[in-house]
């Protein structure tokens, strides 16, 4: 009867200790989740990445849309459109171009 109490009691702590310890099932778990938002992390800078190096080849590959780039982001115009900027309270300054067709 001693023994089995003592079985028991230790079998009880073991399991405490999967459970809880400090490489226990709980902080597996833990570190899964950790693991998971690192990865939704590097997912999203990945896809960033690569958005920016389609971008980048457009770029260079299209004139035309090098230039609006630039002119947008230098606030310039072509001689047949109207420049308007406008103040946005949440974003700073805005850029809107009206191409003059009179």
């Amino acid at each position: 009867m001693k023994h089995n109490i003592l079985y028991f009691g230790l079998a009880a702590a073991l399991l405490l200790y999967l459970f809880f310890g400090n490489r226990g099932i709980v902080e597996y778990h833990n570190l899964l989740k950790i693991r998971n938002r690192y990865q939704q992390k590097v997912d999203n800078l990945t896809e960033s990445i690569e958005s920016l190096e389609r971008e980048l080849m457009l770029i260079k590959r299209d004139e035309e849309y090098l230039e609006t780039l630039i002119r947008r982001e230098l606030n310039m115009k072509k001689p047949e459109e109207d420049l308007y900027i406008l103040k946005d309270k949440n974003e700073g300054l805005h850029s809107n171009r009206d191409n003059k067709s009179n």
